[in-house]
């Protein structure tokens, strides 16, 4: 009966607020990690890529990788250029759906681009 109620909770729950927590955080966590590194693996070595690779690499928690995709961004756009670096970073943006609150989400863009 408990899992009825539970099942229930979380589907009203749904409806109103934000979505039901990922049961296995830590995996996608991993994910996004991985997702993040393999996206600079391709770049030439530099002082700037490495200490942003470790700052990834070490990241303690979900929301230290969240903000990590701003120095990223400046990597990557400083290397490949702006709209490539964007394309990556949708893609690990999206990873980040169901484990941020949301008040740390990102925002709609209001341009449409």
């Amino acid at each position: 009966m408990s899992w009825k109620k539970s099942k229930f909770a979380s589907s009203l729950m749904s409806l109103f607020g934000d979505p039901v927590p990922d049961p296995n955080p830590e995996s996608r966590i991993k994910e996004i990690r991985q997702a993040m590194l393999d996206s600079l693996a391709s770049l030439g070595e530099s002082h700037h890529l490495t200490r942003v690779w470790a700052r990834i690499l070490y990241a303690p928690d979900i929301q230290a990788l969240w903000y990590l995709r701003t120095e990223m961004m400046i990597l990557l756009a400083g290397l490949l250029g702006e709209s490539a670096a964007k394309a990556q970073l949708v893609t690990i943006t999206d990873m980040f759906s169901g484990l941020l609150p949301s008040a740390q989400r990102s925002r709609p863009n209001r341009l449409g681009k």
